[in-house]
């Protein structure tokens, strides 16, 4: 396939002479940018993510054409956006933004080089990942208030999957009989295996649903309003799946009092049925409740994130072998889980005492 036709079918620019210069063209090719990225199947946070660095980059570089950026420019470009002080991991997250940009315009033709690939990016400085022990997570787990949110927690450390993939699980995708499932995420799939109290807690919040999100919003019934609009009594509601707004009269405030208007509202209300759209449920809320859970314990910094962490860890103090827990994590490197290791003293600590010819 030619590359002018490559470039047609991925919504990469046929013709560089069409974005030289002009800012409003660069926001045009940002758009593009977005286009492409969702066919190579990266995440929306990801490419929100990417799309605003462009964008903050297309307005530093102004009319400056991408054909005439330097490396030197986009040394410039990353030391102006960092003023604010940052870490090694958001000026890498920048760089890494700005290279997968420049090798789309490569491919549609628009410039002769990468010039991000030429800037080297900060060293790594590996930070230890905060965990909670066994004990910790039993108390965390224990807490939970709701049906939903136990078998969530259960979930989350019986897995250790990332909180992107258990938001798009469906109960369809769940294997009961060998107790697992299928996640994707990163652009890659890979199985993981539910464990006897999760899939216990799992059975128990869902019931008899059999379809849809597997963990759904806990979102408070809907109960309808009294309003008073034009020298009117009206009652409010919204209509589902549609979610369009109804109303009905109720009576004129002149001949009818607030709580003859209130009777009349609440008899029409129990006679309605009073749907509320159900959806998954969402990255903010289950951050939400894990940190407030976290808190009623004394438990600071308590994140889903921190689940997945312990899975990890408590999988090497019990003396699971590293390739396996880089393949339950999903990590494409070694030295990623290797880190896993170090925070696990007590494991290392027992295999030596247990091995050492002299210990």
């Amino acid at each position: 396939m030619s590359l002018r036709r490559f470039a047609s079918d991925r919504g990469l620019p046929r013709y560089h002479s069409r974005i030289e210069g002009k800012v409003e063209r660069k926001q045009e090719m940002v758009a593009r940018f977005d286009m492409w990225l969702e066919h190579q199947e990266f995440t929306p946070g990801t490419r929100k993510y990417y799309c605003n660095i462009v964008r903050e980059s297309c307005s530093y570089f102004g009319k400056k054409t991408f054909r005439s950026i330097a490396p030197l420019d986009i040394e410039n470009f990353l030391q102006h956006a960092s003023r604010s002080g940052w870490n090694c991991w958001k000026y890498r997250h920048y760089l890494a933004a700005l290279r997968c940009f420049f090798e789309f315009l490569y491919l549609g033709g628009v410039v002769d080089s990468i010039a991000p690939r030429f800037v080297r990016g900060p060293r790594i400085v590996h930070r230890q990942p905060k965990v909670l022990t066994q004990s910790e997570v039993n108390k965390l787990i224990e807490s939970a208030t709701t049906p939903r949110d136990r078998a969530l927690l259960e979930f989350l450390y019986s897995t250790g999957c990332r909180l992107c993939e258990l938001l798009q699980l469906k109960v369809e995708d769940i294997d009961w009989r060998h107790r697992r499932t299928c996640v994707y995420a990163k652009r890659r799939e890979r199985t993981v295996y539910i464990g006897g109290r999760a899939a216990k807690a799992l059975k128990f919040y869902l019931g008899s649903r059999k379809t849809g999100p597997l963990f759904l919003d806990d979102i408070p019934a809907q109960t309808g309003q009294l309003a008073r609009s034009r020298n009117i009594w009206q009652a409010r509601w919204r209509e589902y799946p549609s979610g369009s707004r109804r109303t009905r009269y109720l009576g004129n405030p002149n001949k009818m009092s607030y709580a003859a208007a209130r009777k009349k509202f609440k008899s029409f209300i129990r006679a309605t049925l009073l749907k509320r759209e159900r959806r998954a449920v969402t990255n903010y809320s289950v951050k939400r409740m894990v940190r407030q859970l976290g808190e009623r314990l004394g438990l600071k910094g308590a994140s889903a994130r921190m689940l997945r962490h312990c899975f990890a860890t408590h999988l090497v103090e019990n003396g699971a072998d590293i390739r396996v827990i880089q393949a339950l994590m999903g990590h494409a490197f070694l030295s990623t889980t290797a880190i896993y290791a170090s925070v696990s003293n007590i494991h290392l600590e027992s295999v030596y005492r247990n091995c050492h010819p002299r210990a």
